[in-house]
């Protein structure tokens, strides 16, 4: 394939090659994309791209230059001159892992759909990466959308992690939480460092040496404990951490937390018309309004109602707004293919101590604003155990704090979605 000379790119000089970042320039403009198209196309973010392109990174990762041929269309041939270029994945610069190791790359797909909202955050947590004193923690209620959070997190930053990303769900749906042991040995294999370990203190230090002397990205998702991460904190400031958390975790040295929740009424209806179009959604803007309201402002209930609508062109949004207004029903019709709220707030339910899913059963039918005063008459008589049960409720993403009050005293709610779950139940 010969490639126009892109602009603002002049040949180069003769007897050389192109370099990397202008070969990839010639290419992407022989297949007629943006950088934007190529970044939707390779799954890359336009800032990784970008910095190809102008040659602003220096060790591209191989896997990296394998998508961005794979969605130019490259021959095979061509694919692997582009990876012998200079700065390229087979090149002089090219980052060569120790040998023996691996160079995983476990990420699951980037989210597709726009992070209304949280663009902003993506962009800064995966400036701080990796972070210099501890892990980054994105903690929210069920449906707040951590996980595609840190997912497009961990795209954006990926290529500043040349020897791999590791991917770890620590609570999968219906399976025993992994335990920090467990972990540990899941990711030294990832890194091919797992062969011969002798017990867990020895798998840990090799853990600790191989995050110490690499750069790797370490994505950790459903994390209910700060043991589940502390054997990963390495000092260096080398390989990052990034954890999705279902639960405060107070206890992580040298975290930095970043709390998200529900989404306001132009963020939420841009869910809306993302999904189903935003001419169909701004036609019947007040049934619109309604489902935003029914659905709470929640992220993941939003793009299920979206789902709802697109799979049902026909159908007005006034129907789905009518079916959500019924509470008895709303968790049954916020449920799409395998995507469900309720099997969402259950993953948090489910592994709560008896004394806070007893609390959670006596508050179910409050929809209102409570504090220590009703949690003496329906939970416990002990008022320090009312405090602590609510700070538990709260760190656990069940319920949600208001601003205090001139006296001092502090409201809580529950959660819509954990509401609605222990009121109907499960």
């Amino acid at each position: 394939m010969t490639f126009p000379c892109p602009s603002g790119a002049g040949p180069h000089p003769a007897g050389h090659g192109p370099s990397l970042a202008v070969a990839l320039v010639r290419a992407r403009e022989a297949a007629c994309l943006t950088q934007d198209e190529l970044a939707v196309r390779s799954g890359l973010s336009v800032r990784a791209i970008r910095n190809l392109e102008t040659g602003h990174t220096a060790r591209p990762r191989r896997q990296s230059l394998v998508l961005l041929s794979e969605a130019l269309g490259l021959a095979p041939a061509e694919a692997r001159r582009l990876l012998r270029l200079p700065g390229g994945g087979d090149g002089p610069a090219a980052a060569v892992a120790p040998p023996g190791t691996a160079v995983p790359a476990e990420l699951p797909p980037v989210p597709r759909h726009r992070l209304a909202g949280r663009e902003a955050l993506a962009d800064a947590l995966a400036a701080r990466l990796p972070g210099r004193d501890g892990p980054a923690v994105v903690v929210g209620p069920p449906g707040s959308g951590k996980t595609a959070l840190v997912l497009r997190t961990a795209h954006a930053a990926r290529e500043r992690f040349p020897d791999g990303q590791v991917y770890v769900d620590l609570h999968p749906t219906s399976c025993i939480p992994f335990t920090s042991d467990q972990l540990v040995h899941r990711v030294l294999r990832s890194l091919g460092r797992g062969a011969g370990v002798r017990g867990p203190e020895e798998a840990r230090a090799r853990l600790r040496d191989a995050l110490s002397r690499r750069r790797v990205l370490v994505v950790l998702d459903n994390v209910v404990t700060e043991a589940q991460v502390r054997p990963l904190l390495v000092d260096g400031g080398r390989s990052a951490v990034l954890v999705a958390a279902r639960r405060e975790l107070p206890a992580l040295p040298g975290r930095s937390g970043h709390r998200i929740g529900t989404l306001r009424g132009p963020e939420a209806c841009r869910v809306l018309e993302d999904l189903a179009g935003a001419a169909r959604i701004r036609a019947d803007r007040p049934a619109a309004l309604d489902v935003v309201r029914h659905c709470g402002g929640l992220p993941l209930a939003l793009h299920l109602a979206g789902l709802w609508l697109s799979a049902r062109p026909r159908r007005p949004a006034r129907e789905l707004a009518d079916r959500l207004a019924d509470e008895r029903d709303r968790l049954a019709t916020l449920s799409v293919g395998d995507l469900s709220l309720r099997a969402s707030v259950a993953a948090y339910h489910r592994p709560l101590p008896p004394p806070l899913k007893a609390s959670l059963h006596q508050l179910r039918y409050v929809s209102d604003d409570f504090g220590v005063e009703e949690m003496l008459e329906r939970v416990t008589p002990s008022r320090r155990d009312a405090v602590d049960l609510l700070e538990e409720l709260l760190h656990r993403q069940m319920i949600r704090a208001g601003e205090p009050d001139r006296a001092g005293r502090v409201r809580y709610r529950l959660h819509e979605a954990v509401r609605l779950y222990v009121a109907h139940g499960p």
